[in-house]
Formats: C-alpha cells, sequence, structure tokens
C-alpha cells in the first residue's frame, strides 16, 4: 500500500460519511486561518449528472478520497471516517446522488438495486453489489487494515463528543499538542455546530429513521454481517 509525505492530516470515506463535517473541524481547530482550498472548479455528485462547484472547495487539501484502500495512497496523517449505514444511504438519497435516470423510484427501490459506481460515486464502474453491501465492504475494509499512520473515528462520535475526538487526533498526530489539551482542556474546541460541506443535509444522526420502513430496515440487516459499525443510542 504506498505511502505519501503530507503536512495535512488527509481525510478518508465513504461517501456521505462526514468527510466535509471533519474537514470543518479540523480546518478551524488545527489549521485556523490557513488556506485549504482547491485551486479552481471542481465537479462532485454522480457520474451521470455531475455537479460544478466553480468557487472551488474550502478543504479540499484535507480531502484524501472516497475509494477503497487498496487504490489509495495513505499519508503520514490519514484519518478514516465511517458513519451508519443507514444514515449514509438516507442522505446519499437526500441528495440525489444516484443515476439520473432513476429519478423517480422509491426509496426502497433505491435500498435494492445494484449500484454504477464502486468506491466514490464520480466515476462509472459495474458492479453487482447494492448500496447497503458497498458501505459496509468500504468500512470493513478501511477498519480492518494494519497501518500505523491511520486514525479511526466514527462521524456520530465526532458529533456526540468533539472534545474526545480531538484528543485522538491531538494523541494521534500532535503529541505536544495532546499534553497542553491534557492540562490546560479542550473548552476552546470548535464543535461545528452548523451545516458544511457539500449539499449538506439536516446532521441529525438518526434522522434516518423518517426514510425507512420496518420491511426496508429488514433487508438492510439482511445484507449485513454483523451490525458492528452500525451506531446505537446509550
Amino acid at each position: 500500500m504506498p505511502q505519501i509525505s503530507n503536512n495535512y492530516i488527509r481525510i478518508f470515506s465513504h461517501p456521505r460519511s462526514g468527510t466535509h463535517f471533519l474537514e470543518s473541524f479540523l480546518a478551524s481547530n488545527f489549521y485556523k486561518n490557513e488556506n485549504l482550498s482547491s485551486e479552481g472548479a471542481i465537479y462532485f455528485g454522480h457520474w451521470s449528472n455531475k455537479i460544478l462547484l466553480e468557487e472551488g472547495e474550502p478543504y479540499h487539501k484535507l480531502f484524501g478520497g472516497h475509494l477503497f484502500p487498496d487504490r489509495s495512497k495513505i499519508g503520514q496523517k490519514s484519518i478514516y471516517i465511517y458513519r451508519d449505514g443507514r444514515a449514509v444511504i438516507a442522505s446519499i438519497w437526500n441528495s440525489q446522488f444516484y443515476h439520473k435516470d432513476w429519478r423517480g423510484i422509491s426509496f426502497s427501490e433505491f435500498l435494492r438495486k445494484e449500484i454504477d459506481w464502486y468506491g466514490g460515486m464520480g466515476q462509472k464502474s459495474e458492479t453487482s453489489i447494492n448500496i447497503v453491501q458497498h458501505w459496509y465492504n468500504h468500512v470493513s475494509s478501511w477498519t480492518t487494515i494494519k497501518n500505523d499512520y491511520l486514525l479511526i473515528i466514527s462521524y456520530e462520535e465526532l458529533k456526540n463528543d468533539p472534545q474526545k475526538v480531538f484528543l485522538k487526533i491531538c494523541k494521534k498526530f500532535y503529541p505536544l499538542k495532546y499534553y497542553k489539551a491534557k492540562l490546560f482542556g479542550t473548552s476552546h474546541i470548535d464543535p461545528i455546530n452548523r451545516k458544511v460541506g457539500l449539499s449538506p443535509n439536516k446532521a441529525s444522526i438518526n434522522d434516518w429513521k423518517r426514510l425507512f420502513s420496518q420491511e426496508d430496515l429488514d433487508f438492510f440487516y439482511s445484507q449485513l454481517p454483523s451490525k458492528k459499525f452500525l451506531y446505537s443510542e446509550k
């Protein structure tokens, strides 16, 4: 697996897993007042209907990618953020990041269809898996690899306890900053209590519940080898 040098933390994720939320968190708490934007316009969304963002993306230098780990260049400071698959699928649906010819299908149909992309939605790829299987394979492949440069965090953890995540990031990549935070506290942390990112949706953790019928949930669970990557309120 190739390694690259990078002064910035690079973020990897499945699409719609809180990438831009984490980028904003890092920018505000680790790279304040630094220019992290892309140089020029970028495209995002599904390959069949790409959306042009003419002003670029403000935290593009922190973006590692959405590909699987065997196709990714993991830098010396890298984070993989994952999110409950039900929320991921709901976000993709709400953002209409699927083939333009699929417009008008129901959420239940979308949940069960074989997707036409792999890793990221920006390039066409023939697959024989649905979005549930793709999400699980993606998270499983990233969270089980052995790489000393990689930190794994969850979107729900970042939402619920940003101070804890801040300390995790510091301990992994910035030991001096970690010891200072342990000594003086983390009350200064910006938790990012606002909508951020490309085509942002409501950032509620369990907002997916309004889309899934019981039949949809039964199907979703039937596609998973285990429920270990799902968020459960305590």
